[in-house]
This record gives C-alpha cells, sequence and structure tokens, in this order.
C-alpha cells in the first residue's frame, strides 16, 4: 500500500472530522442509554439496555467500515475477500433505509481495491437520501477486474457537491467534510490506475462502475 493513501493535511483533516461526524450518532446514543440506567439508580432497565447494546453494536461495526475504507491497512498480506468486504458494508448500512444487494464471494483482491470499492459503495449509499438498494457486482471484463456500483431508490442523485469533488484536481479548500471520501476516491482511484465510470439517471439511479488495469 506504500504511497496509496499519501493525501494533503487539509484532506486528512477533514477525513477525520468525516469519521467522527459518523460515530457521534451511536457514541450520542451511548450516553444517552448510560443517563437512563442512571435514573434507575444504575439498575439494569430493558430499554437502556437494549439502547446501550445496538448503539455499541453500530458504533463498532461502522469503526470496522471506515478503518477500512479510509485507513492504513485492514487486510491480511495486503489483500481482502470480498465476503469481508460485504460484511462491513452491511454493518456501516445497518439501521438505515438503504439495503444491500450483493451476492456472497471469498474472492480475495488487493487491499486497495477493496478500500475503493467500501468508498464507492459509502458514495452510492449516500445518493439515497430517501432510501433505496445499493446493488454492488464484481467480476471480470477482458482480464480485467471491475465492479459496479448502482444505488436505486426515489431521489437517487449525486449532488452538485459530491461531484466536483470526485475529482483529483478540485481545490482541497473547496472540500466539506461530506464531500472529502468523493475527492479520496478519485485519489486513490488514480494511484490505483482505475477507470473511473459515473452515470446517473436522475432521481431513479446512480451507477459508480471501476476497472483496474490488467495484474
Amino acid at each position: 500500500m506504500g504511497g496509496i493513501l499519501d493525501i494533503e493535511l487539509k484532506t486528512a483533516q477533514l477525513l477525520v472530522s468525516r469519521i467522527c461526524h459518523d460515530l457521534a450518532g451511536g457514541i450520542s446514543a451511548l450516553s444517552t442509554g448510560a443517563e437512563l440506567l442512571a435514573e434507575e439508580g444504575g439498575m439494569p432497565d430493558d430499554e437502556a439496555l437494549e439502547l446501550i447494546s445496538s448503539s455499541a453494536r453500530q458504533s463498532t461495526r461502522r469503526l470496522q467500515f471506515l478503518r477500512v475504507a479510509f485507513g492504513q491497512g485492514g487486510g491480511e498480506n495486503d489483500n481482502i475477500s470480498l465476503a469481508n468486504l460485504r460484511t462491513l458494508t452491511q454493518g456501516q448500512l445497518e439501521g438505515g433505509r438503504v439495503s444491500l444487494a450483493w451476492e456472497q464471494d471469498d474472492e480475495r483482491i488487493s487491499i486497495g481495491a477493496g478500500k475503493l470499492l467500501l468508498n464507492l459503495c459509502l458514495i452510492g449509499s449516500e445518493a439515497l437520501p430517501r432510501g433505496g438498494v445499493l446493488q454492488v457486482n464484481s467480476g471480470q471484463v477482458d482480464g480485467q477486474l471491475g465492479f459496479a456500483v448502482l444505488a436505486q431508490g426515489d431521489g437517487a442523485r449525486l449532488t452538485p457537491e459530491v461531484q466536483q469533488a470526485l475529482s483529483v484536481d478540485v481545490d482541497v479548500h473547496d472540500l466539506t467534510s461530506r464531500t472529502v471520501n468523493a475527492h479520496f476516491t478519485a485519489v486513490l482511484a488514480e494511484k490505483l490506475a482505475a477507470d473511473l465510470e459515473i452515470q446517473t439517471t436522475e432521481g431513479a439511479e446512480v451507477r459508480l462502475a471501476v476497472l483496474f488495469p490488467p495484474s
């Protein structure tokens, strides 16, 4: 993975802000559960225990997803299985309005390709503000590894800000914690010499596809 995650300081700072934002909800719910227990004199309460349990599970799964999507490493011997990536994505989506359609596949791919796929899934899920289905397909195209992430649902769209951020040439000072992962995705694709393709049918679906060079 040497050099793959070399990004500007501003981008790194925004990624940290993004991670903190994504984890804040679950941690806040944990705090609320603890307060409910305190109000009961520290005695176990079904409602409080369920809130604490579900919030802890959600926070853990989101942290696992973000660690692999944005962080260094995350795989074994610089590769990771599609089954693992599927589990991470399912955990990230848990509790939301987006469902995942991704057939089980135990094939192993490079950790860099895995990170790129997770980021495409993150962009796709956020293109469904009213919920919908995130469909992930993988396969070989003329001997080249390819992925397609299809976000389908009412109101599916990439905001102009995200579309602008999906470029290696965007001014990082125009990025926000909500769009920085799109820029990170473009940088990662360039580092991997992967071709990134984006197609949208406004209000219905967003298609994000990537094709890697022959190994």
